[in-house]
């Protein structure tokens, strides 16, 4: 009333603007609300079943405890188990099985695969593996880890840890895969865990256990929690059990790759490997022999050669001393009666007559002197 007639339309208008806008947030406010209301009951609808998990392990238990016979055998290694667990990370349990095997048939221990070469245990395992590289990678990775913390390549100290030291141990190695930390764990140390892998987590997905954007991690925490530490190795065994089930009846497929068709060719039997690398060790064997019998050869030629110049040099040295008259003697030797005179022969030197009288004077004189002495008697 106080304002002056020319400002009431502009505060009519200013008051017009604050009414709308106040309007609009109480009609956000009550769309977030709204909003926040429709999230959270979808989020609930949302969460983990656990009744749907509890038939889904029920369905897959027996073949699953069919399976711990030959998966986890009593009194295995903990570095057969952790290589074991790599190569069962999706993948089937049977080929895992024989990998297994293969490996160990063919190198002399573990720390012999640790310094091979990914392609030697990928030619092991076989190209065919699902994942073959990346697989062996990350268990090459693995085991250096373990190398270098304790000097050989063992897991013992794991019994010796706390569940919180033994965890961490596992989680920090490099190329260390959840599964497999979890199922050793729980296996080999028979610490509470459930090992999950993408290919469980999917038909955990499926049969409609977890939603379609859960996390591994967060899903296997969920699963460890809902099963019974007395439970959990029969878990395991199902859910390994449900993924040899989909590798049978719908497995995926292999992916795309840019290797060479000689890479992706079958590997050789052990056998054969091993005959071939006998050959190899067999042939350089056999070149070091010939190669250590040319040089015995070749020492006795040089000490025979060596033999014939001190021969020749004691010759000279003796044709050298002969040449020289010795006192009292000639150094040229009387020639043979009878013999003919050899065309340009040396003549001999006669002897001086003063110095000796001749052997013929001497018998003359002898003869002489025996005639006088049998006159005189």
């Amino acid at each position: 009333q106080k304002l002056k007639p020319r400002c009431a339309p502009q505060v009519a208008s200013t008051m017009a603007n604050m009414m709308a806008t106040m309007m609009a947030i109480k009609d956000s406010k009550n769309f977030l609300k709204k909003w926040i209301t429709e999230e959270a009951m979808t989020v609930k609808i949302e969460a983990p079943n656990a009744a749907k998990l509890a038939t889904f392990l029920k369905k897959h238990a027996s073949a699953g405890a069919a399976l711990r016979t030959t998966c986890e055998p009593a009194g295995m290694d903990l570095v057969d188990l952790f290589v074991h667990s790599y190569l069962l990370w999706q993948a089937p349990s049977a080929d895992a099985t024989a990998a297994l095997k293969r490996l160990k048939s063919a190198f002399i221990d573990w720390n012999d695969m640790r310094v091979s070469l990914v392609s030697d245990i990928i030619d092991v395992i076989g190209h065919k593996h699902w994942r073959a590289h990346d697989r062996v990678s990350r268990l090459r990775e693995a085991m250096n880890g373990i190398f270098r913390r304790e000097h050989k390549v063992s897991l013992e100290r794991l019994r010796t840890l706390m569940k919180k030291d033994a965890v961490s141990y596992m989680d920090t190695l490099p190329g260390m895969v959840p599964f497999v930390a979890n199922r050793v764990l729980l296996v080999g140390v028979d610490f509470h865990s459930v090992p999950l892998e993408e290919f469980g987590l999917q038909l955990l997905v499926q049969a409609g256990v977890f939603p379609s954007g859960m996390g591994l991690v967060d899903a296997a925490n969920w699963v460890t929690r809902h099963v019974k530490a007395e439970e959990a190795r029969e878990a395991h065994g199902a859910l390994i059990a449900a993924v040899d089930h989909m590798w049978e009846t719908n497995p995926p497929k292999l992916p795309k790759t840019s290797s060479k068709p000689s890479e992706l060719a079958p590997p050789k039997p052990v056998e054969e490997a091993r005959a071939s690398a006998k050959a190899l060790v067999e042939a350089q064997l056999a070149a070091e022999r010939v190669a250590l019998m040319a040089e015995r050869a070749a020492r006795r030629e040089e000490m025979r050669r060596e033999k014939l110049a001190l021969k020749a040099k004691e010759a000279r040295d003796s044709a050298k001393a002969g040449s020289k008259p010795i006192a009292g003697k000639s150094a040229v030797k009387p020639p043979v009666k009878g013999a003919a005179p050899v065309k340009g022969a040396a003549k001999p030197i006669a002897k001086p007559a003063s110095k000796a009288p001749a052997k013929s004077v001497l018998k003359v004189v002898a003869k002489v002197g025996s005639k006088a002495v049998a006159k005189k008697k």
